[in-house]
């Protein structure tokens, strides 16, 4: 089995444009690949040669891959941001009509790869679950601060900061991508080093983005490869820590109107339950 995160360049003005990142976790957690792809065929080619004839994989995409409105926001989005959680801001005329991620859809079928909105914990097969990055290093944040079952987690959630490694200045990106690093390396289940990665930045592939020396030095574009490295691992360690069936995950939404695979304890569990009820939006 291999798990897949797949942190796509979706936007418009970054799809067909921008290269997205793969990254590739065994069944134990630990990472044995990372690449980088531009278009929808590049990407699912990468996804073949890293998940292999026949190999059962799930893919967690850091894009929304089911986009029915044709303006405003989704309905899970409403729910994670009533959370204190980054969400998607995806309509289908930000995308004049047809979002990148339906070409991706389309290029998975042929490697039999289909979109599900849930997969039962160790189930085997090709699949593809629609993730959020953001949201889930906001969740491991909580819980590497403590966070548990006790008060209310939504306003635990708001005191966390969103990371702003996408945007801003040099010090400002380097600082937050360095903080994501961190929570990464002591994040239980994930083994984010490995011996066949090297801390090449230049590499096309296989980078140990624990070991790089993330600074302001770096340029912008060097940059912006470790954010697709380090959302691409959130999305791999998310699909990872679902299957495996320990330390909680949740299911927001339904496949055709949009869901996103969280990471949650049992006690955010609750309270994104609480949530979903309230504004009549399924939850498993």
């Amino acid at each position: 089995m291999r798990f897949i995160g797949l942190a796509p360049a979706w936007r418009p003005g970054e799809a067909n444009e921008k290269p997205s990142c793969l990254v590739v976790l065994d069944e134990r957690g630990g990472i044995v690949a990372n690449a980088f792809a531009s278009g929808a065929e590049e990407i699912v080619k990468a996804v073949g040669e890293n998940a292999g004839d026949g190999r059962p994989v799930l893919v967690g995409v850091d894009a929304p891959l089911s986009v029915p409105n044709e303006r405003g926001t989704r309905k899970v989005e409403k729910v994670l941001s009533k959370l204190s959680l980054p969400a998607y801001s995806a309509s289908r005329r930000m995308f004049e009509g047809k979002p990148f991620t339906e070409d991706l859809l389309a290029e998975f079928e042929k490697l039999s790869v289909e979109y599900t909105d849930y997969l039962f914990p160790r189930g085997k097969g090709r699949w593809a679950v629609e993730v959020d990055s953001a949201a889930t290093l906001k969740v491991l944040s909580l819980e590497r601060n403590g966070g548990k079952n006790d008060g209310d987690l939504s306003e635990k959630l708001k005191e966390i900061p969103e990371s702003k490694f996408r945007k801003g200045n040099k010090e400002a990106r380097a600082a937050a991508l360095k903080a994501a690093i961190g929570v990464l390396w002591d994040t239980k289940g994930l083994r984010l080093r490995t011996g066949d990665l090297a801390a090449d930045l230049k590499a096309e592939g296989n980078v140990d983005v624990s070991k790089l020396d993330v600074s302001a030095k770096l340029s912008h574009a060097e940059l912006d490869k470790i954010v697709a490295l380090v959302e691409g691992t959130l999305a791999a360690y998310t699909a990872h820590r679902h299957w495996k069936g320990r330390d909680g995950s949740m299911v927001v939404g339904l496949g055709d109107e949009g869901s996103v695979l969280l990471p949650a304890n049992e006690g955010f569990q609750a309270r994104i339950a609480e949530e979903c009820r309230a504004s009549k939006v399924p939850y498993v």
